[in-house]
């Protein structure tokens, strides 16, 4: 940590020992910012896991309860990113005139909702009030404000390509089985392409209500011997999963805010078939295939893969990982919040960047 270095609060409410999208989110950034040398301290409500936080994290973690104990840390903080916008707290922290930043990592909505007045039309009005950084170009135009667009990062140390084997025709889903992320929409596309080659082999990785019902689809139309329900996996074998598949298929019928499992796809050397929904354009950089989401769609996107064509190009998608990878994502969110500090400050957090072999951007 370098001397004076500016003291940054994360707020996350979930976190662990929650295992997900935010939980993983706020702790790359979390440590990023730390290796940079800024003073981080990270608050969450989620109560302590098995494993004590001081032995776990490169950085202090304060477990609360109630507001006050957050009002305490943000007066502490030159400045407090949230990592999403829970209303209350960020409310609490305009009242208390303190610096802060949000975090968006969704729309704010529920699928179906067609309300005119709802706690997520709340939260996607707010943002014009105070500062934002969303996950993706996507994302930031469903919300009101003015938004600094930087990507979700992927850990570059568990996701990479590998040497073992790529079987032609073996594609692979990661994500839970749930209507929104398609994966029935998969199962059909990769049933037609079966019964033409059937050397074709799927993976499916993840766990959700919609398993039973995909099995019966398989076993349906025929499929079933040629796709492995490999369940919910950790983080580790989901790499080593995908290292070992030609080609990963990102079905989502949703608007995705970004679409991590993607990026970590392109890591792993995956050939990317995803949907045009949302930011997972942008979490593939261009270099897969980009579909509608229908079933037919995804199989003639398939078929070309079968057939050895490529979207990948080096190297571009080299660069564009570069640009991905945890550190590089944590740069990032320092030259951001280095702008809403105090002008003293602001310049000494640069100087930090440019130390740690960062350039000012």
């Amino acid at each position: 940590m370098f001397a004076d270095a500016p003291r940054i609060l994360i707020y996350s409410a979930p976190f662990y020992p929650l295992l997900g999208g935010m939980e993983r989110y706020a702790e790359d950034l979390a440590s990023g910012l730390a290796e940079l040398g800024y003073d981080v301290q990270l608050a969450t409500r989620t109560p302590p896991g098995p494993q004590a936080d001081a032995d776990r994290f490169s950085f202090r973690v304060l477990r609360i309860a109630r507001a006050r104990e957050l009002a305490a840390a943000m007066l502490r903080n030159d400045l407090t990113l949230f990592v999403g916008l829970t209303v209350l707290d960020v409310m609490l922290a305009m009242l208390l005139l303190r610096r802060f930043v949000v975090t968006h990592h969704g729309v704010y909505s529920l699928h179906g909702d067609t309300r005119r007045f709802s706690k997520g039309t709340v939260k996607r009005w707010m943002p014009r009030f105070f500062a934002n950084i969303s996950v993706s170009h996507y994302l930031a135009s469903c919300l009101a404000g003015r938004h600094t667009v930087i990507h979700n990062g992927y850990r570059d140390d568990l996701f990479v390509p590998g040497n073992a084997a790529r079987p032609p025709g073996s594609f692979i889903f990661v994500g839970r089985l749930v209507s929104d992320k398609g994966a029935e929409l998969l199962v059909r596309g990769f049933a037609r392409l079966h019964a033409a080659r059937p050397q074709a082999r799927l993976t499916i990785v993840g766990e959700g209500p919609e398993r039973a019902a995909l099995v019966q689809l398989a076993a349906t139309l025929g499929c079933d011997d040629a796709i492995v329900f490999a369940g919910g996996q950790p983080s580790e074998e989901v790499a080593r999963l995908l290292s070992r598949h030609q080609c990963q298929v990102v079905p989502s019928v949703s608007e995705e805010p970004f679409g991590i499992v993607a990026l970590e796809g392109l890591a792993a050397g995956c050939e990317m078939i995803v949907t045009r929904r949302g930011g997972l354009p942008e979490a593939t950089g261009g270099f897969g295939w980009i579909v509608d989401a229908s079933a037919d769609a995804i199989h003639d996107a398939m078929s070309e893969v079968l057939a050895g064509r490529s979207m990948r190009r080096e190297p571009a998608v080299s660069a564009f990982l570069r640009d991905h990878e945890r550190l590089a994502v944590a740069g990032q969110y320092a030259d951001a919040l280095a702008l809403l500090l105090p002008p003293r400050q602001w310049h000494d957090a640069r100087l930090r960047n440019a130390a740690a072999g960062r350039p000012p951007a």
